[in-house]
This record gives structure tokens, sequence and C-alpha cells, in this order.
């Protein structure tokens, strides 16, 4: 058992070796505990399998019809790469999906291992319980026979009888077990030396030769993630879990609270298994529509909303109509012939929506109403709201823009690069700063900044409006550094506040900052829903020990073809001695804001001035900070010291979490006179004490002129 549990452990910590190549959006959406994981040194797609037709298909009547989550033809490998048993699940709700009365009379799966077996197909008003993943289902369980699995296609089970869909939905699943992956040796009988060896030369080439085997189940990925469209779960967690509770009765709790079912819908993916309904009482003409969101706006103009919609009925979507009110008046009614239909249940498209934001300033509530599917009346009652601020006039927008990364995360390296291209290109045009996470710059003031914003590592947020990749940006096809044209079109959006900043040193200690915001709110507000927050940004930032390594996974990748990252190609695996810029430290309101920022109503166009004095003494940085023994604490004044200091500050909207605006100061002296190194950002002009202009910085005092305009005294080491 314990070679076991030793085995699994090397095996996670080397996986990112492993899937060195894996398509770049896989590890945007990378489940915390990595029991699922494909090699990516094979592109082994569910398309392969395919082509031919499935063995002992069943025959659909004509009220019946299959339906799955994700893209099937794009599926792939993915699984634990040991001996180990798997069991997988899907939710099927009856609202939005199936009508009434709607059964399910089967399931289909991909299975392409020929050294799966104990294989069972099951249906359940829940989930089995712990143990009896395979058998433990409450309404029927039907066991594969190994002949019947269709190693090139789908493999399809008919149930025994036909299951209602009752409200509260139904659970479909498959277990089975795998076998005859190579035994690790037994760590009694070798050194630990030979063991890695063993798994290197003998375990790793193994893997990438039967990724079938190593990785047994299929799943796809969805860009808007939904509950319950992949549950998986394996005895083989649940014993190592159980052990360590029980030789560590002191964390017994934590490791317990892990045995069961993991979720990993919320990480985008769904297993290629899917459900046979019947019944023909299935929606045939039916859409929903999701809220939009608020924006803001000027008098007089109109405003976009990207509007989505979803296909709940078996007849798919050629056409819609909506009605449109604005603060419970009708304004408007149209009809949308799409240029794609949509084909597929559950399917979705995107439709650019209009609307007028006529001449009262404040705020107007918009509802959108699909009346009509395909020239029919819609068979669900569809609604999605959302609103316009509208303003008389806007400040220049500065946008916030926020990277989430760890030095454990292998893609991260392309973020670090785009981070850096960034902060050059938008010098002066856009608040730019990395948020570490699992890694010695972990705070724990963006715990739900994370917890909200980051969608996986990479990733990026811009004014926490748009969610994207800190390299290839929204771009679909990863067209390299688009990131640059999301934050350029960020730019232009209207700007309802703007907020001025000035930081010193508030002691010669140097543990507190004074920081002086002006800001000006360009609308009316009596109850100020806005607040600001505090950002303190260190360049320069470097460590010893593993944990401070950046690990690299286009470490040696000769298929790489973008110019920019071909500096991480000539890397190692990790990276020591990387220097991390641009780093978020320490925080205060970095979520909603300081509470009472604004503390009386708010006049438009009136300046509002405020204090803030951010306290650094006694703060914790890096996950070293949770321990119990106090030695392996850092403080940030520690990691900081002697470092390029920035405060950013942002207006952020307490109820949307929209920022409205942000901007950022170099941490000066009281004196106004600041200590750095030999560089200097944004320097367009250096002066020596007796105001000759220099060409180089000088040794002592020297005035340098930012380009933002600002003049400021700097003492150069």
């Amino acid at each position: 058992m314990m070679k076991r549990l030793l085995s699994m452990m090397l095996f996670l910590a080397v996986v990112g070796m492993v899937s060195a190549q894996a398509p770049m959006r896989r590890d945007l959406k990378k489940p915390q505990h990595l029991q699922v994981m494909k090699s990516g040194l094979k592109n082994v797609k569910a398309s392969r399998f395919m082509k031919k037709a499935p063995r002992k298909a069943i025959q659909l009547n004509s009220d019946q019809m299959w339906f799955g989550y994700g893209n099937d033809a794009e599926a792939e490998n993915m699984g634990l790469a040991l001996n180990a048993d798997y069991t997988l699940a899907v939710f099927i709700p009856c609202e939005k999906i199936a009508g009434k009365g709607a059964t399910i009379d089967g399931v289909r799966f991909l299975l392409p291992s020929a050294k799966a077996k104990n294989i069972t197909a099951w249906v359940g008003t829940e989930l089995p319980a712990v143990g009896n993943y395979a058998k433990g289902a409450n309404l029927e369980v039907k066991e594969v026979p190994v002949g019947d699995v269709v190693l090139d296609g789908y493999t399809e089970v008919a149930f025994s009888k036909s299951y209602e869909i009752p409200d509260g939905g139904l659970w479909i699943g498959y277990s089975f077990e795998i076998e005859g992956l190579p035994d690790a040796p037994d760590d009694s009988e070798v050194s630990d030396e030979d063991y890695e060896n063993w798994y290197y030369s003998v375990y790793v080439p193994w893997v990438e030769e039967n990724l079938n085997d190593a990785y047994p189940f299929m799943t796809s990925y969805i860009d808007e993630p939904l509950e319950g469209t992949m549950v998986f779960a394996s005895n083989y967690y649940d014993e190592m879990y159980q052990y360590f509770a029980e030789i560590d009765p002191a964390n017994a709790a934590d490791y317990l609270s892990m045995v069961g079912w993991d979720d990993y819908s919320d990480y985008g993916y769904c297993v290629a298994l899917n459900a046979l309904f019947g019944g023909d009482k299935f929606m045939g003409n039916a859409a929903s529509v999701a809220d939009f969101g608020q924006k803001y706006a000027l008098l007089n103009s109109t405003v976009t909303f990207p509007v989505t919609l979803t296909n709940n009925g078996k007849n798919g979507i050629t056409d819609f109509t909506y009605e449109v009110t604005i603060n419970g008046k009708k304004v408007d009614e149209q009809t949308v012939a799409l240029e794609s239909p949509i084909e597929n249940l559950l399917g979705k498209t995107t439709i650019n929506l209009q609307f007028p934001t006529g001449d009262q300033s404040g705020s107007q509530n918009i509802v959108v109403t699909i009346t009509k599917v395909n020239g029919q009346p819609n068979e669900l009652t569809a609604t999605a709201n959302g609103s316009i601020f509208v303003v008389a006039e806007s400040a220049k927008m500065k946008p916030l823009v926020e990277e989430y990364t760890g030095t454990w995360c292998g893609w991260c390296t392309r973020g670090w690069v785009g981070l850096e291209m960034l902060t050059e290109d938008f010098a002066d045009d856009a608040v730019i700063y990395a948020v570490h996470n699992g890694d010695p710059m972990e705070i724990d003031a963006f715990t739900g900044v994370i917890k909200t914003y980051a969608n996986g590592f990479p990733s990026m947020s811009i004014n926490r409006t748009q969610i994207v990749d800190p390299y290839y940006g929204s771009s679909a096809y990863y067209e390299d550094y688009y990131v640059k044209n999301d934050v350029e079109a960020a730019k232009q959006d209207l700007a309802p506040a703007e907020i001025s900043v000035k930081a010193a040193w508030a002691d010669e200690a140097k543990t507190k900052i004074n920081i002086e915001t002006e800001t000006k709110v360009l609308y009316d507000d009596d109850d100020p829903s806005i607040a600001i927050g505090y950002v303190l940004i260190a360049d320069g930032l470097k460590g010893t020990g593993r944990n401070w390594a950046q690990a690299n996974y286009y470490s040696g990748d000769t298929t790489e073809s973008s110019e920019d990252l071909q500096k991480l190609v000539q890397e190692d695996d990790y990276i020591i001695g990387m220097e991390f810029n641009h780093v978020a430290v320490a925080a205060w309101g970095a979520e909603l804001g300081v509470e009472g920022s604004f503390s009386s109503a708010i006049k438009a166009g009136e300046p509002i001035n405020g204090t803030f004095v951010a306290d650094l003494d006694g703060l914790l940085i890096g996950t070293d900070r949770l321990s119990d023994d106090p030695d392996d604490h850092v403080t940030v004044l520690d990691l900081i010291k002697d470092k390029n200091l920035k405060v950013a500050v942002f207006v952020v909207n307490k109820v949307t979490g929209q920022v409205l605006n942000a901007n950022e100061a170099v941490v000066s002296d009281p004196t106004g006179i600041s200590t750095i190194g030999n560089e200097t950002q944004s320097v367009s002009a250096r002066y020596n004490v007796a105001g000759q202009r220099i060409t180089a910085p000088q040794k002592g005092l020297n005035i340098i002129r930012l380009n933002t305009g600002k003049s400021v005294k700097v003492v150069v080491k």
C-alpha cells in the first residue's frame, strides 16, 4: 500500500513533464487534485474513434435522441496513468433540457482501453455511495461484457426500462477498472535513485506509448462550465486519503473530507458520456437566455451587450424573436435569423444587441425576453436582465490588468512573457500586476479575487469584466500576443470615474505608507456603491529554494512557433533565479475595496480627497505564512527591502465587482526622495542636482522626469 501511495505522489510531482505539450486550453481549467491528466506527447483525438460505425448500436425510435454536454468528436484521453478503478458520472436535469415526461432509456460512452474490465453502466436519482461506485446506483446497474466494448467508437448500453426524469434530475454513469500498467518496484528492495530511474526509464515511456490504457476515458471542454458535466470518483484515492487519516490523526478530518466524489464541471470538463432521451416529451422549440450584466454609457447614445442564447429544444434554433423593455416600458421587438443555426441541445450562440441610453442620467434596467423560437412560441419562460448606468461625460480609462500565476504552473511562463510585454507597451496607460498563488509570493488579500476571477492558471482579468489568457488574450485561435488588443480595447471603454494617487513612506522605519487619492465620480450617488482598493506592487523579487523555481512546460518544445516564447524553449524545465516583476505583495480591499472609502453622498464631478495608511508591519507572504513554525515565516517587509515599489489604486463597484478606473504611483520617501537602483522605469529625462541634463544615472541625488510628466527626486546607489 505504501509503495502504491508513494508511486502516485511521484506521479503527481512530475506530471507536468509528461504533459509538456498538452493543448493550451487544458491548463486554463486544470483540476486542483490533478487526478485527471492527459499526456500531450501524442495528440490522440476521439475523432479517430468516431470514423467507424459502432457495433451493437441501439436503433433509435422516432421518440428518442442522444444527448451529451460536450463535443465528443474533439474529446481527448484523460485518466490517472495508474492501475485503478474509475467511475464517471453526469447529471441530467429536467428543467431546460427535457420536458416533463422525458425518459432516460440508455447511455453511451467512449472507452478506448482494451485493458478495461468489470465495466458497468448505471442510472440513479443520486450518486452511488463511497466504496460502491460501480454497483451502487439506486435505479439500475447494467454490467457490460468486455466483448461488447467498442474501442473505436461509442459503447451503447440500453437499460431494461425507461426512467422518467424527475424534477430533481437523474445521474447517469459508467465504471470500470484498469490493470496491466507497469508495476512499481518495492521500495524496500530498491534505493530512491533506482526507483526514480525506473519511473523515468520504464514508466514514463510506457505511458507515452500506451495512452489509451494509461488515460482510458475521454473528455471534452466547454467554455462556460455547467453543473454536473463531469463528476469523478475512484476507490484508489479514497483508500489513499483514508490511509493518511490513519497515520496522521491530527489532520484526519482534512483527509477524510477528500474522500468521495470530485466535481470537475467547474473547470469546464465534460465526460464523453451521453444519455438516450426517450418519451418524445422533450421540448421542440425552446431557448433560454443569460443575464448580461451592467455597462456605463453616455447620454443620448447606444450601448451594445453580448447576449448569450442557449438551445433547449430538439429542433435547434434557426431564428428567434425577442422583446426589450427598459425601466418597464417596451421599446423594441425584433426577429433575428442566425447565420449559423444552433443544432445541438444546449448549444449556444452570442448575439450583440444594441439598446438606446436615452436622455436621463442614472440607472436603466433592461429586460430581454425570448418570445418565439423558429417562429413558434418559446416553450420556456426566458428572460435576461441587464442595466445601463447613464452618465453625461467620461474620464480617461486606465484599465486594471491582473494576471493570476504561480511558480508551480508550467504554462504560466507565457504569462510572465505577456506581463513584461504589456507593462512596456502600456507603461502609462494601464495598471498591471501579477497575483501569485501557491508560491512564495502568495498573499491572503487576493484569496477572494482568485476564487472569483481566476478561471485557471495562467489567466488574466481586465477590469474584472473580461477573463483572458495573459499572452493569447481572447483569441480563439491563439494569436501571438493578442492580449495587447484586449487591453487596448479596454482603454477605449467609458470610465465613469477617475482617480489620482500619491504614495510616500510614513515613517523612517518604512513600515507604513501614506496614500493620498483624489477621485472624481461622474454621476450623483446618494448611497455610494463604490469603494477604493489599494495594492502594493514590487519589482525584482527573487528567492532560493525549489518553491522559487519557475516550472516551465515550454522547455525544449521544438513545435512552439511564437517568437516571443522562444526564450522559454531555451530555458530548463525549472527556471532557477528567475526575477519576478510587477508582483502584488500586499493589498487592502483587494476584492471590493475598503469599506467606507466614500462615506457620504457623491456629487457628479466634485473631487473627493481621501487618505489611507497601508500598514505593512507584521504582514506575512508566501505559502509558509500558514506554517505553525514562526521560523518559516517571511514578512512582506523582508521581501521588498530595497525593491522598486508602486501603489496601485482602483475604484470598484461593490455590487458588480467591475473596476471603473485605476491609477498608480511610485512610493517615495517623506522628503520626496526615493531610494532606487540604477534602472528607473518610464524615465523621459534625467538631471543632476545642478539642473544639468545627464544621459545615465549618476551616484547620489538625481532628478528624473517620468513619461507621465511628473518629476521625482531619487537616490542612485
